[in-house]
């Protein structure tokens, strides 16, 4: 089937692979556990490697697209992501006195790189700052909630997912990565074939409910 992004194309091809431990594990009593903990671990990292990738491609896409059709709390997401950033002009300026020309110039040009905020006909650009990776050491469900926050604001952008799947809850994304810590951290692992088969089908849908999600945000902010 086509989708928007190059990147749910490549992780279709891409979760084969765990397809494969699977038939693997029901053919293979005796390595039965080992597929199933392969399986379990490398679907949640294709998963995650995904969503970066294709946050990636839609931060891409906002490139050209004028700043009055991006949502305030975007705008005001980005300038946030730009003060917290190590590299502000305006760190050390109520500590120091380094008034010089050059540090006036790097000021005026990081006030030009914000100029959406005050500009709505602005075109966004490689300064627009909006995250497309996971917290250093944090790939949980909140984490990835807060990364589609950043879009519009919505701290419940997975609301449709569940009104349009009655198999399957957005809340089970919590027990599949449970299982994988587990697996990782404890070498722990209780289930079965079709505990990773449901897991796998509903990481499935929910990467095929994403890109739909992404797509429809940039055609609302195009059109």
């Amino acid at each position: 089937m086509p989708y928007h992004y190059e990147a749910t194309s490549d992780f279709e091809i891409s979760i084969k692979e765990v397809e494969t431990l699977i038939d693997l594990a029901r053919s293979d009593e005796d390595n039965r556990n080992l597929f199933l903990k392969l399986a379990a671990v490398s679907s949640v990292t294709k998963f995650q490697v995904y969503i970066e990738r294709v946050l990636a491609s839609f931060r891409k896409e906002l490139n050209g697209i004028k700043s009055k059709n991006l949502s305030t709390y975007m705008k005001m997401n980005s300038l946030r992501l730009s003060i917290e950033s190590d590299n502000n002009p305006l760190i050390g300026l109520t500590k120091h006195r380094n008034f010089t020309d050059e540090k006036k110039d790097k000021i005026i040009n990081y006030l030009n790189s914000i100029s959406y905020l005050t500009n709505g006909e602005n075109l966004i650009n490689d300064k627009f700052n909006f995250n497309t990776k996971f917290p250093l050491g944090k790939t949980g469900q909140q984490e990835l909630i807060d990364l589609f926050k950043q879009i519009d604001g919505n701290d419940k952008p997975f609301t449709k997912f569940d009104d349009t799947h009655n198999s399957f809850s957005f809340d089970t994304l919590n027990s599949v990565l449970n299982l994988r810590h587990g697996i990782i951290h404890q070498d722990r692992f209780q289930g079965t074939d079709m505990t990773i088969q449901n897991n796998l089908s509903f990481i499935k849908e929910l990467v095929k409910y994403i890109d739909e999600y992404l797509s429809t945000k940039i055609s609302e902010m195009t059109n």
